[in-house]
Order: structure tokens, then C-alpha cells, then sequence
């Protein structure tokens, strides 16, 4: 998984990768009936040498594997392979801590184009299925059945879905600087980028549509990968004052709504860019 930061602060705690001191908390969490009967995975007795094999998976960059620790102590585990997976130690539990992890680290999963992620829950694993939902994951209507092997049999389960264009729906990315926002442009900002648009009797149209295709440019561009596609900047009255087309590796395009929107905010808009992107020629 390239560019999955090794360490994630969280509002409750800090992700961070596995290491040979947590085997002993690895071990006690996956012996405990209460956890693993959730993971179909899960060896059953489950010993050292099975969380020495889940370390060293941890390893792999793909596996997005990080420890959550709160207060110095490891409570629990996640890992977005894209196989979405987790645990939480009993004590834990019912403090919203693995919804804050799990957002944090998918967020940083979609920041590049990534694969959809994929989480398969037990029908009767009623929390987990309300965290997913809550998360924004799509159930797969059809059933299926996996083995689980602390119960030594198959049981009823559904495949629950996350893309990147679903997540940046959801959440999408804005980037703020003093009284400038930028934000994903919708369908509902084309009245106004409509008064953004080249004339039609200037040749300086480049890459902009005419007014009659602006609606498909927008679904078009529409963003679908952290810092690409069309944006649109605001000033501190949420005003809509220019429309940004990110479009990596090349600069950005920027058209504003007048001249004096130009005049006042060009300045704090390519700064707010080049902090941004500083790879992008901002």
C-alpha cells in the first residue's frame, strides 16, 4: 500500500505498526472466545506462533496492518488489505474507538487511487454492522456463508462494500487557508461556474467546456481521487468566487468569477494550493 503513513493520530488513539512487543497482547486478544469468534481467520487454540505469522503479514506494506494504542497500551488491531478487518479488546469497546480509527485509516487508504475495499460480517455481528453502516460501507445483497473456526462451521455472512469514489462522497476533501475554502465541486454550483466560463468568442477556452456541455464537464471531472478533479474555492461569506480543475502532474487551472475576486483572492488561492500540492507546480 504505497504512501500509507506508518503512524495515524485518531481523536482517541494513535495507529501504528506492529511490533514484536505486542505479540503478547496479540496472543491474549485473539484466545479470547468473546474476539475471535467475529474473525473467521483466527486459528482456534490460537498460540504465539499464530500472532508471530500475523506480525510478520504486518510487514507487508500492502496489508495496511496498524496496532491501535491508547495511553501506551495496545487495544486492538486493524488491517485494510484490501480485506477490511479489526478487533477491539473488550474493555474498550463502546467509546466510538474503532469507528474514529477506521475512518482515519481509510481516509488515508483513499488519499491515491486504491482498490474498493471489502468487509465481510457475520449476519448476527450486529455492532459491526452498524459501524460499517455508519461508516458509509454498502451491503452486498447476496448472502454468503465462510468457516469459522472457533465454531468449527460455516456461518451466514454479507460482504460489505467502500470505493473511492463512495468515500470522497461521503467525506469529501476540503482545504481551507485564512477565509479561503476549497471544496469539491457539484452539480448544484453550475449556475455560478456558468459565469466562470470563457465567452464563446474568445480563443482562450483551453480546457473549459461551453455553456452547453458544462453540466457533463462537471460530472466528468468530478472528484474521484484526493486532489484531482474540479473544485471550487470560496471566500468567508461561502461565496463561490473561482472554479480550480486539479489535474496532476500538471498546474492547476484557476478561472475566477470577476476581476476582483481575481485582484483580492488569486494570492491566498495559489498559496493555499502550493502547501497543498507542493509536487504539482502549484
Amino acid at each position: 500500500m504505497t504512501g500509507f503513513p506508518d503512524e495515524i493520530e485518531t481523536e482517541v488513539c494513535l495507529l501504528r505498526p506492529m511490533a514484536s512487543k505486542d505479540l503478547a497482547m496479540v496472543e491474549t486478544h485473539l484466545s479470547d472466545p468473546e474476539i475471535a469468534r467475529w474473525m473467521a481467520a483466527v486459528k482456534h487454540p490460537f498460540g504465539r506462533r499464530d500472532a508471530e505469522e500475523i506480525l510478520a503479514l504486518s510487514a507487508e506494506p500492502s496489508r495496511g496492518i496498524r496496532i491501535l494504542e491508547k495511553d501506551g497500551v495496545m487495544i486492538g488491531c486493524l488491517g485494510l488489505s484490501p480485506d477490511v478487518w479489526y478487533w477491539l479488546d473488550r474493555g474498550a469497546r463502546g467509546n466510538g474507538i474503532m469507528f474514529h480509527a477506521l475512518r482515519k485509516a481509510i481516509s488515508a487508504y483513499f488519499t491515491r487511487l486504491a482498490p474498493p475495499l471489502i468487509a465481510t460480517c457475520r449476519d448476527d455481528n450486529l455492532s459491526s454492522q452498524a459501524l460499517l453502516s455508519r461508516l458509509g460501507f454498502s451491503r452486498i445483497p447476496v448472502q454468503k456463508r465462510m468457516f469459522f473456526q472457533i465454531e468449527g462451521g460455516a456461518q451466514p455472512c454479507h460482504d460489505h462494500v467502500m470505493t473511492s469514489e463512495q468515500w470522497l462522497q461521503l467525506h469529501p476533501p476540503i482545504l481551507r487557508q485564512g477565509s479561503i475554502t476549497l471544496r469539491p465541486a457539484t452539480q448544484k454550483d453550475a449556475s455560478t461556474l456558468m459565469l466562470m466560463l470563457p465567452s464563446a468568442e474568445t480563443s482562450d477556452e483551453g480546457i473549459w467546456p461551453q455553456a452547453e456541455t458544462l453540466n457533463t464537464f462537471i460530472e466528468t471531472h468530478r472528484c474521484r481521487t484526493a486532489g484531482q478533479g474540479l473544485f471550487v474555492a470560496e471566500d468567508e461569506h461561502r461565496r463561490v468566487i473561482a472554479m480550480v480543475l486539479l489535474h496532476p502532474p500538471l498546474s492547476p487551472d484557476i478561472r475566477y468569477l470577476s476581476k476582483e475576486d481575481n485582484n483580492r483572492h488569486a494570492q491566498h488561492i495559489e498559496t493555499l494550493l502550493a502547501s497543498a500540492f507542493p509536487d504539482e507546480g502549484c
